[in-house]
C-alpha cells in the first residue's frame, strides 16, 4: 500500500502540473540516488527545486536501480567509513518521514582465503577500529563453524561488520523523488538537456521542452556526465562499464541463506573480486563480480552477457555450492569510474553556480542521502558539515 501511495503521488503530479515560471531557486540535473537526494533535501529546505531526468524516473539504464545495495561501515578508508556513519541516521530518518522500510539490516563479512589479499579484510579491521565500530575477526576455522555455507581454504580470513545492511535502492529513489515532490518540487522526466550557460549570478538550462533558470545547479548525470560538462567546457577522466548481477536458487538448505542466516559479504581475491546478498526479495542469493571492466557507451543498447553468468556460476559451485542452483534474472548496471576510484562532489572549477557530483565508482549508493545533502548545503550556503573532504574536485 505505501509503494502504491508514493506512487499514486508522482503520478498525480505529472499529469496535474500545470505551467510555472521558469526560474528556480535550483535545477538538478539526473534523478538517480544522489540527484533524487539533492532535490530532497532543497525540497525538504523550502527552496524552489526543478528535478530534470531525461528517463522515466526510476528507469534501469543507470546505475541506481535494483532490489539491493549493500551499507556498510566496512571499508578500508577510514574516510568513507565517516561518511557512511554520518549517512545511516539520515536512512533511518527518511525511513521515517516515508513511513516504510528502506534499509534492511545485515551483517556483513569481509573474507579471503588468499595470504596475498589478507591485507585488504585487515585493512577493513584497522578501519572499523579507527571510527570506534563492532567488528569480529574470524579465522578458518571459526568460518568452518560459524558460516559453514563457504567453502574456504585454511588460510581463510574474515571481518564481520554488524552496522550493515541493504539498502532498497530503486524504492529509495522513487521515495526520494516522492517526497521531494510533497514538499513542492517540479519533477520533469523524459526531458533531456540540450544546453547548460552560466548566466550572470545563476544558469540557464535548455531542453527540448523550455529553457529553464535557476540562481544553482546541480549536475548528477552518472554515466552521462561528461556529455553534460561539455556544456561548460570540463571533463572528468571517467570510464563507463557494464556489471552484471545474477541470482541463484539455492540448491539446497535455502533456509541457511535467509536474511540473518547469511551475511552481505566482499570476497577479496586477486581475480575477481565478489559480492552478494542473503535472499530477500527474489527467491535467490544474488552474485556479481566488482569491477567486471566490460567498458560500453552509456547510450548503447546492452543485455546480460551469458559468458558473465557462466563465470558466476563457477564461482558459486567453488565457494558456496549448496547456493550453486539454476541462475536467475541476470541484471545489469552500470559503473562510471575515476581514475582511483574516489567521488567528486564539489562546486564545478570557474562555475561557482554549478555543483557537480560524479558516478561514484561502483560503491556510491550507500552514500547516496548524505551527498544529496552535501549538493544542497553546497548550493545554498557554500559549505557543508558532511564529511566529504577526501572527494572533492581535483586534478587526476
Amino acid at each position: 500500500m505505501l509503494e502504491q501511495k508514493f506512487d499514486a503521488i508522482i503520478a498525480s503530479i505529472f499529469a496535474n502540473m500545470t505551467s510555472m515560471a521558469d526560474t528556480f531557486d535550483a535545477i538538478v540535473i539526473g534523478a538517480g540516488v544522489m540527484g533524487s537526494a539533492a532535490a530532497y533535501h532543497l525540497a525538504k529546505q523550502g527552496r524552489r527545486i526543478l528535478l530534470l531526468e531525461q528517463f522515466q524516473i526510476g528507469h534501469t539504464r543507470a546505475s541506481s536501480h535494483g532490489e539491493s545495495r549493500i551499507f556498510r561501515f566496512a571499508y578500508d578508508n577510514p574516510e568513507y567509513a565517516r561518511l557512511a556513519m554520518q549517512c545511516k541516521p539520515m536512512w533511518r530518518a527518511l525511513e521515517r518521514e516515508a513511513g516504510e522500510t528502506l534499509l534492511l539490516d545485515s551483517d556483513q563479512l569481509d573474507l579471503t582465503d588468499e595470504p596475498a589479499r589478507h591485507h585488504d579484510v585487515r585493512a577493513v579491521a584497522n578501519t572499523l577500529a579507527q571510527i570506534g565500530a563492532a567488528f569480529e575477526q574470524l579465522d578458518a576455522a571459526q568460518m568452518r563453524q560459524r558460516y559453514p555455507q563457504w567453502r574456504l581454504g585454511d588460510a581463510a580470513l574474515a571481518v564481520r561488520s554488524p552496522d550493515s545492511g541493504i539498502l532498497r535502492a530503486t524504492r529509495c529513489v522513487q521515495v526520494m523523488v516522492s517526497l521531494a515532490a510533497q514538499h513542492g518540487a517540479t519533477l520533469r522526466e523524459n526531458e533531456a538537456v540540450t544546453k547548460i550557460e552560466a548566466a550572470g549570478d545563476g544558469v540557464s538550462v535548455t531542453t527540448a521542452k523550455g529553457v529553464y533558470r535557476a540562481r544553482k545547479l546541480v549536475i548528477a548525470g552518472g554515466a552521462w556526465l561528461n556529455d553534460l560538462l561539455a556544456h561548460i567546457d570540463l571533463a572528468l577522466p571517467l570510464k563507463v562499464t557494464q556489471e552484471q548481477v545474477v541470482y541463484f536458487k539455492p540448491a539446497a538448505n535455502e533456509a541457511a541463506f535467509e536474511r540473518g542466516a547469511f551475511p552481505i559479504f566482499i570476497h577479496w581475491r586477486s581475480q575477481d573480486v565478489g559480492y552478494g546478498f542473503p535472499i530477500i526479495g527474489a527467491r535467490g542469493v544474488k552474485i556479481g563480480f566488482h569491477h567486471d571492466h566490460y567498458q560500453i557507451d552509456p547510450n548503447s543498447e546492452r543485455a546480460p552477457r551469458e559468458a558473465v553468468t557462466q563465470r558466476l556460476l563457477a564461482y558459486a559451485r567453488r565457494y558456496l555450492p549448496d547456493a550453486a542452483g539454476a541462475p536467475f534474472e541476470p541484471t545489469t548496471c552500470l559503473y562510471t569510474t575515476t581514475p582511483d576510484e574516489d567521488f567528486v562532489v564539489d562546486v564545478a572549477p570557474a562555475h561557482p553556480n554549478i555543483l557537480v557530483s560524479s558516478s561514484c565508482s561502483g560503491h556510491g549508493f550507500k552514500f547516496g542521502i548524505g551527498i544529496g545533502r552535501a549538493l544542497a548545503d553546497l548550493a545554498m550556503h557554500g559549505q557543508t558539515d558532511m564529511h566529504i573532504g577526501h572527494i572533492r574536485w581535483r586534478d587526476f
